[in-house]
């Protein structure tokens, strides 16, 4: 989440593109391997590339400058989904703060 090494992945796309790549949130990123980091990279990509084709995410009153509201969070896998099924794997996403911000993840795909 620090901006400084990567824009524009705020708390949605971090745990959604973290699902992607199946990393458990609460790893410390010094502990992550090469290939970790590549599928990161990549969830990265392909998390930011779905948020764009779904106009964002629209947050209280926020719309895009077209004037229309972004749906990529009503086809989040875990983000904001505690306690409901993960859409990958059906196993009930949890929900951690990290930094005090919320984090979820699906403690069956993110190992």
């Amino acid at each position: 989440m620090d901006s400084r090494r990567v824009a524009g992945v705020g708390n949605i796309y971090a745990s959604e593109s973290l699902h992607r790549a199946g990393i458990d949130p609460r790893k410390p990123a010094r502990r992550l391997s090469q290939a970790q980091c590549a599928r990161l990279s990549r969830a990265i990509k392909d998390t930011l590339r779905a948020a764009i084709r779904a106009g964002g995410s629209s947050l209280r009153d926020f719309v895009g400058s077209d004037g229309v509201y972004g749906c990529f969070q009503q086809r989040t896998r875990v983000y904001d989904r505690a306690g409901l099924p993960c859409r990958g794997c059906g196993a009930a996403v949890r929900r951690i703060v990290q930094g005090q911000r919320s984090t979820y993840y699906c403690p069956r795909c993110q190992r």
